[in-house]
């Protein structure tokens, strides 16, 4: 996570852009779980963004492994331990990067996340805050992992489109 990935979807949308099948000025990077994680990195890694949407989002991958029901995932992946403190858990961690995002960010998570706890949204958005990124969190308060709801569904769906809307120039 976050590192030879990074370079896959990259180079993907450039070729995207490349063969002229996405427009360079009206980029933007949405995603769910390792979606939301990869959505949250590739705005540290790049500025083509105009508009990123982290949903459920992995941020800081200590926090990740100490909080979540799920701590082996971040063990696994990495190949590391969160005591090695210039390790792949702190080097792969988008709040780590946060001073290099100028992307606007919309963060969605829902409060009753097991597997990536609200609190990975609300550190990324403190951390876009604290360096002047336009970013907004939204936590549904009776949603976990995914938005399933009828009601927070059509809501996550209208803000969503508003705020590609309003980044896509």
């Amino acid at each position: 996570m976050g590192g030879a990935d990074t370079l896959d979807y990259l180079s993907g949308i450039d070729h995207l852009v490349d063969t002229g099948l996405a427009d360079p000025e009206r980029l933007g990077v949405m995603g769910g779980s390792y979606g939301g994680y990869m959505s949250s990195w590739l705005i540290t890694q790049d500025s083509r963004f105009s508009a990123a949407i982290p949903m459920s989002p992995v941020t800081n991958m200590v926090t990740e492994h100490l909080l979540s029901n799920i701590p082996h995932f971040v063990a696994a992946y990495l190949d590391d331990s969160y005591s090695n403190s210039s390790g792949k858990y702190f080097t792969r961690s988008p709040i780590m990067q946060a001073s290099k995002v100028a992307t606007p960010t919309m963060i969605i998570c829902g409060a009753l996340d097991c597997c990536t706890p609200p609190s990975e949204a609300a550190q990324f958005y403190s951390a876009l805050k604290e360096n002047g990124v336009d970013t907004v969190l939204l936590i549904y308060p009776e949603e976990g992992h995914v938005i399933r709801g009828a009601n927070a569904s059509k809501d996550c769906a209208a803000r969503v489109t508003g705020w590609f809307e309003q980044n896509f120039h």
